[in-house]
């Protein structure tokens, strides 16, 4: 009992010393430096803030004792409430005496819970001259300003990310005193350089005073990239920002806003490239980083995946590289692509974290996760450094089940129905104008009626019909002979497109056709009547008959390792291409994990006039969005309603042409069917036309594109871009621009943005 106590005792002691700890470093004072603005002219105040936490101060911190240029004035002391807990702020006014770097070195306080120090800081000053002065016209006067572009280097390493700040210095003398109300974005010229957008608030973030005028100053912060060695340029740029005047008035001051054009100066920079001897890992991260990797699950069953999730942190090019990698030299996992989660919002300096997560799957039952590692350039260092993680412990259950002799199993490709595609042509045969040749032909006889003062006429049959009646004439002609007799009736049911309801022609061709053929036997008359009358249903009519799509066949299905039969397939596309083959394509690429590129052949079956959904359900991408109200219109092409209301345009002239013609049948005739189809093509063709949907998802599939390889949408046409979406392959999309290697593509819902050339590829090539 007495042990039982002791060993109680001693457990309750480290708990309660645990917890007096964590208490502890709760409660301990911490002091928080920062600038309004990193960069200043000489003679420019800025505000410098101090912030203390966790600590009731008694009075201010001990203001640092300075070496360098540099004049500090106390402000204020306020109280802001953050996370429920009241801190205490400080605030300074600091300025720049000379040009240079200067260092303030670190707070200090001390309270009732110890002794708290703060971090230095670093305040960059440059001379006033580097400022260039401009003026701002408000009726007769000119009120004014200065502005300047600054950065932290100007050699700075190739993808060496910097802050960057544009500064616009505002007059206050009278009678105009001019404060910014939207500083609005600044259009910047960037020669070889990656930027976010300069954007400012309207509180100013110091004063000048210089040339007898006191100025308001407003920083545009922002973030650059370098893209290519040598000597680069940033600027000039413009921006027309919104300005409130205050003005003196009888009895007092008014205030009006106006927008005025204010302009920026040109920054010279020289990239220099990095030195040789990169690791072989080496995937363009420039900075100083730290690396945190952990497992979402420590223990998994076997053939199940687990996420890992990356965190790196740290100041650089932190949204420009890939991540970490996994080092596993054995293979003992399978690994999938490793994606950069969104950072929410615009970065505007070059500090930060930016998280990633891969799934992976053991192949092997492992004790452990391998290491990851991350390698990058540190520009301070001016050399190559590698971040290792050590191996983690893992529990995986179960067992690995025995491998099959193929190694996989066989997969069945076939359609969702069980029936075959059918085999396609290369093209259409006519354009789909062509059916105006008719009413075009029409108006022509019309008016050699006219010309010859007949009412009446006969119009000779359209090549198709004659072309159709011939071909059908030479079938009854060989009833004598049943073999001749469906052999040619099932060849002339292919040529004029027969589809369902003639598999018994079909079928009767394939049971005799192979026959001995000992001697002809007569076809039936009802067995022939019945035949020639189905054939008749294929007969052109008025305007559809001009068009020949699809070319009926057969193809075999595919049973065998997704692998293998991708090979197969890509050869017999070669020789003899059929819808079928896409098909079968799009569900080896599903099998394979490729989504991208199954979406791709999926789309290209379905522009064939396939229905590729089963394919699509699981697939990862956006795909068209469904019509809503008067969006239905586009359960019809957009083409056949122009077709409709240009049809209604030949009836409208042939209207107008055949009031010229003599009484009778004819005009009679011609007047109420020319009026009905006028009235109604053009009121429905066009209105339909002009209430079509101009979203991606109404358009034909043959002029949309796949994104089918895995790439983030960006909201800029280059690497450091803000990533909007981040993985978009198997998503269906709509090019619209090209530009140096990269594409800006509009998907489905109105979502646009900028993605490589070399994952985008369209439907019909």
């Amino acid at each position: 009992m007495i042990l039982m106590a002791s060993k109680f005792l001693f457990v309750f002691i480290g708990l309660i010393l645990g917890l007096q700890t964590i208490l502890q470093a709760q409660s301990m004072p911490t002091i928080e430096v920062s600038l309004n603005s990193r960069f200043t002219v000489v003679g420019e105040q800025t505000l410098l803030t101090v912030e203390v936490k966790n600590a009731p101060v008694i009075d201010w911190p001990e203001t640092p004792r300075m070496d360098s240029p540099v004049s500090i004035t106390r402000q204020q002391k306020t109280h802001v409430t953050r996370n429920g807990r009241i801190q205490e702020v400080f605030e300074y006014l600091v300025s720049g005496l000379k040009p240079g770097l200067h260092t303030i070195p670190a707070f200090q306080l001390r309270t009732r819970n110890g002794t708290a120090r703060s971090g230095p800081v670093v305040l960059r000053v440059f001379p006033v001259s580097e400022l260039a002065t401009k003026g701002i016209t408000i009726g007769n006067s000119v009120v004014p300003y200065l502005s300047g572009v600054f950065l932290e280097k100007e050699s700075p390493y190739l993808g060496e990310t910097q802050v960057a700040e544009a500064k616009l210095y505002i007059s206050q003398a009278a009678p105009h005193i001019l404060r910014l109300s939207d500083g609005q974005v600044i259009n910047i010229e960037k020669d070889g350089i990656a930027a976010w957008r300069f954007t400012t608030t309207p509180q100013h973030t110091g004063v000048l005073k210089y040339d007898g005028h006191t100025f308001a100053v407003y920083t545009y912060r922002s973030s650059i990239n370098a893209l290519r060695e040598g000597k680069l340029t940033l600027g000039p740029g413009q921006a027309e920002p919104i300005f409130q005047r205050r003005a003196a008035v009888r009895g007092g001051f008014a205030s009006t806003r106006f927008k005025a054009r204010v302009e920026f100066p040109t920054r010279k920079i020289e990239v220099r490239p990095l030195p040789s001897g990169a690791p072989e890992e080496f995937q363009g991260a420039v900075g100083n980083f730290t690396l945190e990797v952990s497992p979402v699950e420590r223990e998994l069953k076997f053939g199940d995946t687990v996420t890992v999730e990356a965190k790196i942190t740290g100041t650089g090019n932190i949204d420009q590289f890939p991540g970490p990698f996994l080092v596993d030299p054995e293979e003992d996992w399978k690994q999938f692509d490793m994606i950069a989660k969104p950072p929410g919002s615009e970065r505007r300096t070059s500090s930060g974290t930016v998280e990633f997560s891969q799934v992976i799957r053991p192949i092997k039952k492992v004790p452990i996760l391998p290491p990851y590692r991350f390698v990058f350039f540190d520009p301070i260092l001016e050399k190559f450094q590698t971040l290792g993680t050590p191996p983690q412990p893992i529990t995986i259950t179960g067992e690995a089940p025995a491998l099959s002799g193929s190694g996989s199993d066989d997969l069945n490709f076939l359609t969702p129905s069980g029936a075959l595609p059918q085999t396609f042509s290369s093209g259409r045969k006519f354009p789909n104008w062509i059916w105006q040749i008719v009413p075009a032909a029409l108006l022509l006889g019309i008016l050699g009626l006219i010309f010859k003062n007949r009412a009446s006429g006969r119009y000779s049959e359209s090549a198709p019909r004659r072309k159709f009646v011939i071909a059908l004439e030479k079938i009854r002609l060989k009833s004598g002979d049943r073999v001749l007799f469906f052999r040619e009736a099932a060849r002339f049911a292919t040529e004029w497109n027969g589809r369902e309801g003639f598999n018994d022609i079909y079928e009767t061709r394939d049971e005799i056709c192979f026959l001995p053929d000992k001697v002809p036997k007569a076809v039936e008359p009802a067995e022939r009547n019945q035949i020639l009358n189905l054939l008749k249903t294929l007969s052109p009519t008025f305007l559809i008959g001009f068009f020949l799509t699809l070319q009926v066949s057969h193809a075999n299905a595919l049973d065998q390792d997704p692998s293998k039969a991708k090979v197969e397939i890509l050869s017999l596309m070669a020789t003899a291409p059929s819808p079928e083959h896409f098909y079968n394509l799009a569900l080896c690429e599903k099998a394979l994990n490729n989504p991208g590129q199954a979406a791709l052949w999926a789309y290209r079956f379905e522009a064939q006039g396939g229905n590729a959904g089963e394919i699509f359900k699981g697939l990862a991408g956006i795909r068209i969005r469904e019509p809503e109200g008067i969006e239905w219109v586009s359960v019809f092409p957009k083409s056949l309603y122009l077709q409709v209301g240009l049809a209604g345009c030949w009836a409208l002239l042939i209207l107008l042409i055949s009031l010229k013609l003599s009484p009778g049948k004819l005009k009679n005739r011609l007047l109420s069917v020319c009026g009905i189809v006028a009235g109604l093509g053009i009121s429905l063709g066009f209105t339909a036309s002009y209430l079509y949907p101009n979203e991606i998802s109404f358009d034909p599939i043959y002029a949309l594109s796949v994104v089918n390889e895995p790439t983030p949408l960006r909201s800029q046409a280059f690497e450091g871009g803000s990533v909007m979406r981040e993985d978009l392959a198997g998503s269906l999309c709509k090019v619209t621009a090209e530009r140096a290697g990269w594409s800006h593509v509009i998907l489905p819902g109105g979502l646009s943005g900028w993605v490589s050339s070399e994952a985008v590829t369209a439907i019909t090539e």
